[in-house]
């Protein structure tokens, strides 16, 4: 009888001939017996030498699959394929451009089994050049058995929903067969956003620990942030998707904690977008505003207005525009007489003195 392997990790790669060997060659220094590791790698639609590279690997592990697609279908499509094919008890991902320090993995495996909890988060390492700089999971307490319902809402300061990166986690196949960690195809960008917020409102236990080191390569060429077109813009529809999960999960309830804080990252993400405008045409400007507006346009007044007080000066006068499009069809539906969605009415404050006790505080 065969037993299934204690660890599946994801690879997806597309054009990664640069850097797949060293990011498989980091798997095989992860400490663990090769037959408690199960290596997926998926092939999406690579023009170079990168499913040749990986085949090399073939017997460096317990088991070794090597999934081709014959054209590209994106990262969230690559890693939904990987996930169908694991077998693993446990589920990680990593970026075939990035990679473990050694005996990461077994850290993460031990406290995974030894806590018993859906899923355990480490922090992670920015690596440009030569240069490292550490990202820490919001969490202080490590190596504890803490629930996600704990950890999710803090008013409007950083929690865990504010830390996307899908290579810092370890999840349950648990997870998997409720449907929890499959991404969003239909997103060309912030995919991990919404699947992250997914996984804290529906789990229930989660760890963070400390280990040797997950490490994320910054400044590769071809990345989605690198040149700003429609596709980022996908990080509307990523928060709009969370924003209707916490509106299902409080039964629509207004002022909801989740709600607030999920329209929180929205506006904060919308603020370091249009902090890019200079680089987009003015057609995706228009877009970019109009689609904030119509999204914003499901809160309601009372909603809206705490979150603008909670605006620093500069932000607020980078979302001007939005805050603007808002007051401008509150305007129109009043003259034409029209009742707006959800009750929405712009807020009566946009120019309400900055408070230095709430402003600023919170981290995309």
């Amino acid at each position: 009888m065969t037993t299934s392997p204690r660890l599946s990790v994801i690879v997806p790669a597309k054009d990664a001939e640069s850097y797949i060997a060293e990011s498989l060659t980091s798997l095989t220094l992860q400490g663990l017996p090769p037959e408690d590791m199960e290596v997926v790698v998926i092939d999406d639609g690579s023009e170079d030498h990168t499913a040749e590279i990986a085949g090399r690997f073939a017997d460096r592990f317990g088991a070794f699959r090597l999934l081709r697609n014959p054209q590209p279908t994106g990262v969230s499509a690559a890693r939904n394929a990987g996930m169908r094919a694991a077998t693993g008890t446990g589920i990680t991902f990593l970026d075939s451009d990035d990679w473990y320090a050694d005996g990461h993995l077994a850290v993460m495996l031990e406290a995974f089994e030894h806590l018993e909890v859906d899923s355990v988060r480490t922090d992670i390492i920015l690596a440009a050049g030569k240069h490292r700089t550490l990202k820490s999971a919001p969490v202080y307490l490590r190596n504890t058995r803490l629930r996600t319902a704990d950890h999710t809402v803090r008013g409007f300061d950083q929690t865990m929903v504010d830390y996307p990166n899908p290579p810092t986690g370890l999840y349950h196949r648990r997870l998997l067969e409720r449907g929890l960690l499959y991404f969003d195809e239909s997103l060309r960008s912030a995919e991990d956003r919404e699947w992250n917020w997914r996984i804290m409102l529906r789990s229930e236990t989660f760890a963070v620990v400390t280990t040797p080191g997950a490490y994320y390569r910054r400044g590769v060429g071809g990345s989605l942030t690198a040149v700003y077109n429609e596709t980022q813009l996908d990080f509307i529809r990523s928060c709009e998707k969370t924003l209707a999960l916490t509106r299902e999960l409080s039964g629509g309830a207004e002022g909801d904690p989740r709600t607030l804080k999920a329209a929180h990252n929205l506006f904060a993400l919308a603020d370091i977008h249009l902090q890019r405008r200079a680089e987009m045409t003015r057609g995706l400007r228009t877009q970019l505003v109009s689609e904030l507006t119509r999204v914003a346009e499901g809160l309601s007044e009372a909603e809206l207005g705490t979150l603008v007080d909670t605006f620093s000066r500069k932000r607020r006068d980078h979302l001007r525009p939005v805050l603007r499009a808002l007051s401008r069809r509150k305007a129109a539906r009043s003259s034409a007489g029209a009742r707006a969605p959800q009750n929405f009415r712009a807020p009566q404050n946009l120019r309400t003195p900055h408070n230095p006790r709430t402003a600023g505080r919170t981290m995309p």
